[in-house]
């Protein structure tokens, strides 16, 4: 992935990637080491995060359609290599949360995939 073309989104807008039963199945450990690394990632780059909890939901059998959109995550990556979140320390102790609703956005069973 090193000489890949790098792009400026990690997914593409309204990417369905419902159950493939007609796709081609990939090799499930290759798949769920490439997941892992982004899984770690999405902590530092919080602009990854859906595209990634939107491929990590087929880890047990992951297809074609999936790793390409895995590899596009990476590609996206490429492009903005220094980008990401800073966490300082400091005294202040409140919490702050954030909900992003995609209001059953999951195909295959109508289940809300984020938030």
């Amino acid at each position: 992935m090193t000489r890949c073309k790098p792009i400026n989104t990690p997914i593409e807008v309204h990417t369905n990637l419902g159950d493939s039963v007609e796709g081609v199945p990939i090799n499930k450990e290759r798949y769920q080491c490439l997941l892992g690394k982004l899984i770690y990632l999405s902590h530092t780059r919080l602009d990854r995060s859906y595209a990634v909890s939107m491929v990590s939901q087929f880890m047990q059998a992951p297809y074609e359609k999936h790793i390409e959109v895995g590899t596009r995550i990476l590609r996206y990556l490429k492009s903005a290599p220094g980008k990401g979140s800073m966490f300082k320390k400091h005294d202040k102790r409140t919490i702050e949360a954030y909900i992003d609703s995609d209001w059953a956005g999951s195909v295959t069973d109508r289940k809300l995939t984020s938030g």
